[in-house]
């Protein structure tokens, strides 16, 4: 990793709303419908999160029909290191459990 990898892979985890996605990811790969339930946010504000994991490798993407389905990218060089430092921040208040219990999980299939 040379210096404007490792300011890529910082930038992109040093957001608070970036590594709470990283953290739901850390779970399940989940689609933008699900991240805007749980997150709270508009899907456009998910997108341009996950474009900037996705510049840094982070996150990979599935299409599956019209949803696309995201992931951690396992093969990154930093992917323990990464998973150690999501593994010290808390759960989040709101999990794909609490979606599925208000009857709001999406299904993306």
């Amino acid at each position: 990793m040379d210096y404007l990898q490792m300011e890529l892979y910082l930038k992109a985890i040093g957001d608070s709303s970036r590594m709470r996605i990283l953290k739901y990811l850390m779970k399940d790969s989940l689609c933008i419908c699900e991240f805007t339930e749980l997150m709270n946010m508009t899907q456009p504000a998910i997108s341009q999160h996950m474009k900037k994991l996705k510049q840094a490798e982070l996150v990979l993407e599935e299409k599956r029909s019209r949803w696309t389905i995201w992931s951690l990218n396992i093969r990154h060089a930093q992917y323990p290191i990464l998973l150690h430092l999501l593994s010290l921040l808390p759960e989040p208040e709101r999990t794909v459990q609490t979606l599925k219990a208000e009857g709001k999980k999406v299904s993306c299939e």
